[in-house]
């Protein structure tokens, strides 16, 4: 009886062995499909975050030039350019005018109500200077105006290759302001301005101008009318290397807030045959009334 019940013993603890055993197996695949589950989960978020970086870059370098382009300023957005004579042996009253804008290195000219005409530039392809209104203090009581000149371009910069205290050359988009007296008559110091970084990595840029005669993209600034001083839209293309030295490509387009009009001509003045009859003489003339008016003085009728 006490060999039976021994071998019963030994037989439950073989078992309970064995299933401990298995217990164990099974709770290996488990932790091992756990572990993998974690670390694939942990590789996805590094991932995503870094996409949302190389994203966030080239959303915030966009923003910045749809900021500044949105604003672009002219006055031949709403009025026309000055069609008079600048030469001051034929015009002695324009004479302080002309000596402003003579080779005037900002401006090309006044409009008709004597407001600049600013002077914009596309010195390469990826080069694209133009005046805006953008500008915010970034001190209080500073001697400066919303006006400012801002310069879009590719050039190289020298960077730390990811903290290992080695240096590389890359390509980057690079902003520069001209806020200090936008008026002047000096060049814009291009070489003297600090440029502030918005891009790195990038392989090509190049703008294009909306053309309304054409209804095209114009690569060349000359091409459109009046484009030194009048642009209706900007096409930006943009090629650059995220993190992963993947090459990604956008297409921007870009319009100022100025609605798309023609200046139109001023409807000019009809005067009346009376002297105090100029404002009933021009209705008279233009909406079929009476000429010479009666505001102004007496119809013979009346005398």
């Amino acid at each position: 009886m006490m060999n039976r019940s021994n071998s019963i013993l030994r037989s439950e603890a073989g078992l309970t062995l064995l299933e401990i055993m298995i217990s164990i197996v099974l709770l290996s695949f488990v932790m091992l499909g756990v572990v993998a589950i974690i670390d694939n989960s942990q590789n996805t978020k590094d991932r995503t975050v870094q996409s949302d970086r190389d994203n966030l870059q080239i959303e915030t370098a966009m923003a910045r030039m749809e900021w500044d382009f949105s604003q672009i300023w002219s006055p031949l957005y709403y009025t026309r350019k000055f069609q008079g004579n600048l030469d001051p042996q034929n015009n002695p009253g324009i004479e302080e005018v002309s000596y402003l804008y003579d080779n005037h290195p900002r401006f090309r000219g006044p409009s008709q109500e004597g407001l600049p005409i600013p002077r914009f530039l596309l010195r390469e392809k990826s080069d694209l200077v133009f005046l805006t209104t953008s500008n915010r203090r970034k001190l209080e009581d500073q001697r400066q105006s919303h006006f400012m000149w801002v310069r879009y371009y590719l050039d190289d910069i020298t960077i730390e290759a990811d903290g290992a205290g080695e240096e590389r050359t890359t390509k980057a988009l690079l902003r520069q302001t001209f806020s200090d007296d936008p008026w002047a008559k000096e060049e814009l110091a291009f070489e003297n301005t600090r440029s502030s970084t918005l891009l790195e990595n990038v392989e090509s840029l190049e703008f294009a101008f909306w053309s309304p005669s054409t209804r095209k993209w114009e690569n060349n600034i000359l091409s459109v009318v009046d484009g030194e001083s009048l642009l209706r839209g900007v096409q930006i293309s943009l090629k650059w290397k995220d993190t992963n030295g993947n090459e990604r490509e956008t297409i921007r387009w870009l319009r100022p807030y100025w609605p798309s009009v023609v200046p139109q001509d001023p409807i000019p003045n009809v005067n009346a045959g009376a002297q105090g009859g100029a404002q009933g003489g021009t209705l008279g003339g233009v909406n079929g009334g009476t000429p010479g008016g009666t505001q102004g003085g007496e119809d013979e009728d009346d005398q």
